[in-house]
């Protein structure tokens, strides 16, 4: 916790600044990170509303809604 409250480094004269999240790292992990794992989760979706639909005979997920 000390670690977060400490004063700026300097090296050579310079103030070199703490660590930050950017905008950038925002647009990586949702680029990199947030996307994927929201596709794999949609094509779970899809593929469990067919085999509830086709093999069980039930309804799933938001699909159903449409169908």
């Amino acid at each position: 916790m000390s670690r977060l409250f400490r004063s700026p480094e300097r090296i050579h004269g310079l103030v070199i600044p703490a660590p930050r999240f950017t905008r950038w790292a925002l647009a990586y992990f949702l680029k990199f990170v947030l996307a994927p794992a929201l596709l794999v989760l949609l094509a779970l979706d899809i593929a469990l509303y067919f085999v509830f639909r086709d093999w069980l005979d039930a309804c799933y997920g938001i699909l159903c809604l449409w169908s």
